[in-house]
């Protein structure tokens, strides 16, 4: 049974810094990322979320996930660029490389303790390169095993051997870690502050990260435990309201109130999401839909904001970097956001 209600660690009195980067603005074949695939769309837009952790706490700095890398189609290793070469799957319309973001805001890339990888896909890997070797590169169990040694060492990698070269690799062991709604989860400051969840599914060793933002509110981020937001929304914990209003959809050229009963076409049921996963996305389709289950009990939250690594619903409701997302609840950003997937549907409809 999933849990519906969350109990998180006491307060130590640390909070971390959260600012978010849009690494990527690219599209992906719908087929790829949701079921059923919608019939008027073939391709989805998708963002590309990298994440700065402050603790001052601790004087440490941490990136949670770097996007592509530059020039990815000529660098990535062999095995992907019949992937990466096909407009039709997956379209790269805008990059920018988070070191130049970071550096080109006077952050120095020495003051960088790690990066998490919360997978090693290619849109989420960056390349970790052009970091110093002081930067530690943390990923979640079993990545070792599975990944090590990259290409061209193994001509069949899907990653390159420089992200690893010269840099200490830390594999998260959760045996001594705690539950925080039914995740394992490492409390990675040890001070509160931000935690590391195991969330596999997509892929064995996916990681999760919750911060808290305030003494009572965090930010979760999901990296790919789905593709889309409708994969998530609505839910019994957080079902559809009785109506929308245009503006909870965002620019939508809809009436100042809708009905959800007229979404009937696309679901009948307003408290389960409207998408479902790809089971060829998934390495391991059952834990993919139980980590999905679980990360709606802190999505139906209010003190919960989850972003998702490509949830373009959010590009015009957040501040990115240099800015911070620590204000998140007290701008709406939660409220703002939550339904505005709605408007693909209603134009369906």
């Amino acid at each position: 049974m999933m849990p519906t209600k969350i109990q998180f660690p006491p307060y130590q009195g640390q909070s971390v810094r959260v600012s978010v980067i849009n690494a990527a603005k690219s599209s992906m074949r719908a087929a790829l990322l949701v079921a059923p695939a919608p019939s008027d769309h073939d391709h989805l837009d998708l963002a590309g979320y990298s994440f700065l952790v402050e603790s001052q706490n601790r004087d440490q700095k941490v990136i949670f996930d770097l996007g592509f890398m530059e020039d990815v189609a000529t660098k990535a290793p062999p095995v992907l660029k019949p992937f990466l070469g096909n407009n039709e799957l997956i379209n790269i319309k805008e990059s920018q490389q988070v070191d130049a973001v970071l550096t080109n805001h006077d952050i120095d890339l020495t003051s960088i303790n790690s990066i998490v990888w919360s997978h090693a896909h290619v849109d989420h890997t960056g390349d970790p390169s052009t970091f110093p070797p002081t930067t530690e590169l943390v990923v979640g169990p079993g990545f070792k095993k599975a990944y090590t040694p990259g290409f061209p060492t193994n001509p069949q990698s899907s990653v390159l051997d420089n992200a690893f070269q010269g840099r200490h690799v830390r594999e998260i062991d959760f045996t001594e870690s705690i539950f925080i709604g039914g995740f394992r989860a490492i409390d990675f400051f040890s001070d509160g502050s931000f935690w590391l969840l195991e969330t596999p599914g997509h892929t064995k060793h996916h990681l999760s990260a919750l911060c808290r933002t305030t003494e009572d509110s965090y930010v979760l981020m999901g990296g790919d435990v789905c593709h889309n937001i409708a994969q998530l929304r609505p839910s019994l914990l957080r079902p559809l309201p009785e109506s929308v209003s245009a503006s909870m959809m965002g620019n939508t050229p809809a009436s100042e109130n809708r009905d959800w009963a007229g979404l009937g076409k696309i679901q009948q049921d307003g408290s389960h999401a409207f998408y479902g996963l790809v089971p060829a996305m998934q390495e391991d389709l059952c834990k993919a839909q139980e980590t999905i289950e679980k990360l709606k009990a802190f999505d139906s939250r209010d003190d919960v904001l989850v972003v998702i690594a490509h949830d373009v619903t959010l590009l015009d409701v957040m501040e990115f970097f240099p800015k911070d997302m620590n204000n998140w609840k007290e701008k709406g950003w939660a409220d703002r956001g939550r339904w505005r997937f709605l408007k693909d549907f209603v134009q369906v409809a």
